[in-house]
């Protein structure tokens, strides 16, 4: 039986369908991320290596170290 009320909260698109609207990036943005790859530079949706490695390093350094 039906309320007569439609279902109020969107529910979110399957990822396979967001992929199939998505338009492949334009040739200046291909070119652009090409040029940022060969200068070592991060690149939107890759990791940036020297923030993981900045992330993973203790916060502060151990006692052995002497500074403290």
């Amino acid at each position: 039986m039906s309320s007569g009320f439609e279902e109020s909260v969107q529910r979110p698109l399957p990822r396979e369908s967001l992929r199939e609207q998505q338009a492949p990036d334009p040739p200046i943005y291909r070119d652009l991320l090409a040029r940022w790859a060969d200068a070592g530079r991060t690149l939107p949706g890759r990791r940036d290596p020297e923030w993981s490695r900045l992330t993973s390093s203790p916060v502060w350094p151990s006692t052995s170290s002497g500074l403290y």
